[in-house]
């Protein structure tokens, strides 16, 4: 059950309540894929932010309806193993693009084996003007974040806020990344908060979404300045 801030509005119509289909031996996958990333995140907790992957209520949340045109591009910032990307790959339209952003090797190896007709790229969500340009993309119309915003330095908060800001400033497309409760009033998740919203003139927190571990809220902005 989620519950807004505001009204949801269309990009975040969700049926939260219907699983979504999944290959035979698949219900296995997220017993590996989580003791995957509980070890990533052991070894390394300010580049892997979270204990477990998020469900698949969580990722419907962040997804939502795409409403992307022919041409357009959704950028996705920190796939992990995957589960929003399967939640994009459910509903990306046709003709329209998607390239992940990840910086751990090993989830970059899982996700080009796991999503083959789908795009990624080895690196940082910082950079993401030389990524687009190197292959020939255009900027995004929705950027998607599984980014640990809460763990991250400033300097590295800084960087990749400059970069959503660049990529939506004068479009109307939007940034979406969600926050897990538990952390919401840590001092490097308020700054976070407190930069994007001198940044962008549109902001919509949905949640929290409990059938996840931990809870967490959606944010999306909109109206880059």
């Amino acid at each position: 059950m989620l519950v807004a801030d505001g009204a949801l509005g269309h990009c975040f119509a969700v049926d939260f309540t219907t699983p979504t289909s999944e290959p035979t031996g698949s219900q296995r996958r997220p017993i590996r894929e989580g003791l995957g990333f509980f070890g990533r995140f052991l070894r390394n907790p300010t580049t892997v932010g979270a204990v477990l992957p998020s469900s698949r209520y969580l990722s419907r949340a962040l997804v939502g309806r795409l409403d992307l045109a022919p041409g357009e591009l959704v950028v996705e910032y920190g796939p992990g193993t995957g589960p929003a990307t399967a939640a994009v790959r459910a509903v990306l339209p046709k003709g329209s693009h998607y390239l992940g952003i990840e910086l751990e090797p090993r989830f970059h190896k899982l996700l080009t084996e796991r999503f083959p007709t789908m795009q990624f790229h080895l690196g940082s969500a910082g950079d993401l003007r030389t990524i687009l340009a190197e292959r020939g993309l255009p900027r995004p119309a929705r950027i998607l974040s599984g980014l640990p915003f809460a763990s991250l330095p400033s300097a590295v908060q800084d960087q990749v806020i400059d970069g959503i800001v660049w990529a939506l400033r004068g479009t109307d497309g939007d940034f979406r990344t969600f926050q897990y409760v538990h952390a919401y009033g840590l001092r490097a998740a308020r700054r976070f908060r407190a930069l994007m919203q001198e940044r962008f003139s549109g902001f919509e927190r949905i949640g929290p979404v409990v059938r996840n571990v931990p809870p967490a809220f959606v944010l999306r902005y909109w109206g880059a300045k």
